[in-house]
């Protein structure tokens, strides 16, 4: 089932009852049963099919649009088979998603001068990387991105952006300064940054996001009344 009975997802849905599926005409149907009962509730449902697809072939592969194509129907399916139920149904996703060329996957391995100003992996995202800084390293680090991923990346200081509002609007969590590093490097292009961990299987990710590309940030959004 694509619903995975972790300790988070339990706390997560609090009174909620969750239905699992292992298919998208089982996804369908069970979003229909649920609203032909009676009475007001919110369903929410996701569907990591064409994100796993674009991640491993490709977002804009055969496989990717054939299976955009397959969710197109099945929107169509749950639409007509709740008509009459006064649903309001709203489909999204949670980000867009862009292809990456090989030349492009770089890998920290091949900057060392990078990697050991860190005193910690890089976290985040290959295309948004935070980078946690050894004390005193900061001007060291800035060089070296300036002269080693000039046109590849950008380098902020977090507090900066935290500052700027990229985190959102409202007030930050308390712990948000630490969750972000010291750095915050932002891929240009496709290209993205890794930091494979000693004990990480290496795999190869075609489609990424969380980049300010506007594929990336392009986010759809669909409403119906039924």
């Amino acid at each position: 089932a694509h619903i995975v009975d972790s300790d988070f997802n339990r706390a997560h849905l609090g009174r909620a009852r969750s239905l699992s599926y292992r298919t998208l005409p089982e996804l369908v149907t069970a979003i229909t049963e649920v609203l032909q009962q009676r009475g007001p509730r919110y369903v929410y449902a996701y569907w990591p099919g064409l994100d796993s697809l674009g991640h491993e072939q490709g977002i804009w592969s055969d496989a990717a649009r054939a299976h955009l194509a397959e969710l197109d129907q099945a929107f169509e399916t749950l639409l007509r088979r709740v008509r009459g139920t006064d649903t309001l149904v709203i489909l999204t996703a949670d980000h867009g998603q862009i292809d990456t060329l090989a030349a492009d996957r770089l890998c920290l391995d091949d900057y060392p001068e990078l990697a050991e100003s860190l005193v910690l992996p890089l976290c985040g995202e290959s295309r948004t990387v935070y980078c946690y800084l050894r004390p005193g390293c900061e001007a060291r680090f800035d060089a070296a991105v300036a002269q080693q991923l000039a046109g590849i990346a950008s380098c902020f200081p977090s507090s900066q952006l935290l500052e700027q509002g990229w985190f959102g609007a409202g007030v930050p969590h308390p712990r948000l300064a630490q969750r972000i590093g010291d750095r915050v490097l932002v891929m240009g292009g496709s290209y993205t940054l890794k930091d494979w961990l000693s004990q990480e299987r290496r795999h190869t990710l075609i489609g990424v996001h969380g980049g300010l590309s506007a594929d990336e940030l392009l986010v759809p959004l669909v409403m119906a009344k039924t």
